[in-house]
């Protein structure tokens, strides 16, 4: 539910059957279900950094992502995207654009005491409002300055409410999670639904009071998995997020409904 990328599910389940006779009141997926700050667990990603006078190379699950030059000048990236890197005093600040339009600004620094490591993106989406994603490492060794490996350790965003909404209607069901600007109509019979800026989902009903999400890329991969418990008395929603390498992470988390 962290994890910004286009991140909004659909899902809904009656105890027995998914079916037309199912109504929205008395379903008990339906309603306002509010975070629990206190009960989110998070498992990052670990990746390398390797410095150079030019720039930095960034190594996740072994691959290693292309060199990013900081010298100000401008880098055509294979998906089109142009960036711009430039040195800052206590890092990288990095600016993204496509079709002439900036899609992203990151600003990378290190605490002074060389033991964390803070990425900062400012999002510019296509269809929406700017937000911004922040992403906190610790070092696991190496050094000094950015060179080395890190563990992530945090992630936050400035789109999550914290709030995560479910509604049924008939066959269909809105679904707003809690860093989602508005709800998405889905379909309930396990059809793969797509997303304006890319990829898709697909829900499956595991049991009465497990539901299962799937998301992938535009090449059929599969990018994150989501697993919504429904508590039995029907007052809490444990979640469970597990997204695939080469990012890998894991986070949990506990809704209470409201």
């Amino acid at each position: 539910m962290m994890k910004r990328l286009c991140v909004s599910v659909c899902a809904v389940v009656c105890f027995f059957a998914l079916n037309r006779t199912c109504l929205a009141q008395s379903n008990p997926w339906n309603g306002s279900w509010k975070l629990d700050p206190s009960s989110l667990k998070y498992e990052g990603a670990t990746f390398s950094v390797a410095t150079d006078a030019d720039g930095f190379t960034v190594t996740r699950g072994g691959q290693a992502q292309p060199k990013v030059v900081c010298d100000g000048t401008e880098q055509k990236s294979t998906d089109g995207t142009t960036l711009t890197c430039t040195k800052s005093a206590d890092g990288y600040v990095i600016a993204a654009s496509k079709d002439g339009k900036p899609t992203r600004k990151t600003t990378i620094s290190i605490s002074d005491d060389g033991r964390t490591r803070t990425s900062k993106s400012e999002i510019f989406p296509a269809d929406g409002e700017p937000f911004t994603m922040t992403a906190i490492s610790e070092r696991v060794s190496g050094g000094p300055g950015m060179a080395g490996e890190w563990r992530e350790v945090k992630f936050s965003s400035s789109q999550d409410s914290g709030i995560l909404s479910i509604a049924v209607n008939g066959d269909t069901v809105d679904f707003k999670e809690t860093d989602s600007p508005k709800p998405m109509t889905c379909k309930l019979d396990g059809t793969e639904t797509k997303f304006p800026g890319g990829g898709s989902m697909s829900v499956k009903l595991a049991d009465p009071h497990t539901l299962k999400v799937t998301y992938k890329d535009d090449d059929g991969k599969v990018r994150r998995e989501n697993t919504f418990v429904l508590g039995e008395d029907g007052t809490t929603i444990t979640e469970t997020d597990v997204t695939r390498p080469p990012s890998p992470s894991t986070m949990s988390v506990v809704l209470h409904k409201i």
